[in-house]
């Protein structure tokens, strides 16, 4: 679809592509941000109902007072679009033409039968709305979108479609025809081909001439700062605000391709980095039982070696140093903890007496590393226990 801007005018010329949603969108919230009276010049022979869907949910929610005028056809989804205004002017040789909506789909049955769901949700909404409209009942309604109806300009009015009739911005040159006959692509192609051989308003918001082409600055401006905003944002290189959309774009997708890598490049260095350190700290673990079965003279056993390299992982090198301290070199009595007053003692949490060497590992390690120090026999005791043979 072509669209045009000149003061408070939107002009919506052509098929209504999947995308043009978006950008019918993008337009008129631009004109709502200068406009309280927005004008918009139609001329269509419909397309995506998901795009003009979009279009009609904009319109509707739109707090501007919204006139649309169609130019020449509005046919399928535009006839649907301009019941999303209430004030709705038609030139006198214009047509609207309501029909169901139709697409095509792939897939197996099921695929298929989803998309006739779909297009049977639509075509109830396409009858709600020309019910409301028209205060036609239910089967006058569906009895048109059997079919291509086609209604003229006073056809249009009579059903409140349209709220009133103007002249043409054109001369009817063309003599007098069916546009059932023709069907919805040629009567277009029709007035698309009268609009644009005429030096008329309607033609020069068609072909973009010259009222257009005076607002593309203000435009390119509004443009121009969005892109500006991106660049600095991203810290973009290699464009201004003034580059083409292209290459801003490329250049985010740069920017992301190298944001992606970087953070890749920090996850391998982080991985790397814990290896390493893990590999340090078995070692250290390693060089500590070793160190003990010497200073004991003695072997572990490959179930010895897995419990203190254990304790060495779970409780820290500090715990399993303390471990082989006291079995190499037992502490003397700790005179401190054997004068230990009674209110001390009375702090001791219930049950904790009746610790294992496992329970305490479990419940309470630092308090473990604390026996172990402050109370090295009973440390030692519990030890044993565990792990004696």
């Amino acid at each position: 679809m072509i669209f045009g801007i000149n003061e408070n005018t939107l002009t919506m010329y052509g098929t209504i592509w999947d995308y043009d949603g978006q950008e019918f969108v993008y337009y008129l919230n631009y004109l709502e941000n200068k406009y309280s009276e927005i004008t918009i010049r139609l001329h269509t022979l419909g397309g995506s109902v998901f795009a003009g869907n979009l279009m009609c949910n904009a319109l509707e929610r739109s707090n501007a007072d919204i006139t649309i005028i169609i130019d020449g056809l509005a046919a399928s989804m535009g006839a649907i679009f301009i019941l999303s205004s209430k004030k709705v002017k038609i030139v006198n040789n214009g047509y609207v033409m309501i029909h169901a909506p139709s697409s095509g789909s792939y897939g197996n049955a099921k695929d298929h039968e989803s998309s006739a769901k779909l297009l049977r949700l639509m075509e109830e909404n396409f009858e709600h709305k020309l019910i409301l409209r028209t205060g036609k009942s239910k089967e006058e309604v569906r009895a048109w979108l059997n079919t291509d109806t086609w209604l003229s300009a006073q056809e249009a009015l009579d059903l409140g479609l349209v709220s009133e009739i103007i002249p043409a911005s054109i001369e009817t040159v063309y003599p007098s025809f069916d546009p059932e006959e023709l069907g919805e692509t040629e009567v277009f192609n029709m007035y698309a081909a009268l609009l644009t051989s005429v030096p008329t308003p309607a033609a020069n918001a068609f072909m973009g001439f010259p009222k257009i082409q005076a607002q593309q600055p203000e435009q390119l401006n509004f443009n121009d700062n969005m892109k500006q905003l991106l660049i600095s944002a991203f810290a973009l290189k290699g464009v201004t605000a003034q580059s083409s959309d292209t290459a801003v774009v490329e250049a985010l997708q740069t920017e992301f391709s190298n944001l992606t890598t970087a953070k890749t490049t920090a996850e391998t260095a982080k991985t790397t980095a814990e290896n390493k350190l893990k590999e340090f700290e078995d070692g250290r673990i390693k060089a500590i039982i070793d160190g003990a079965a010497s200073g004991l003279g003695k072997t572990f056993t490959e179930d010895e070696r897995k419990t203190y390299e254990s304790i060495g992982a779970t409780s820290g090198i500090d715990a399993l140093e303390l471990v082989f301290k006291n079995v190499i070199k037992p502490q003397p009595p700790n005179i401190l903890a054997a004068i230990q007053t009674q209110e001390q003692k009375n702090m001791v949490i219930a049950g904790r007496d009746n610790w294992d060497f496992a329970q305490w590992q479990k419940e309470d390690p630092k308090g473990l590393e604390k026996m172990a120090v402050d109370e090295a026999e009973k440390f030692q005791a519990l030890f044993n226990a565990k792990y004696s043979k």
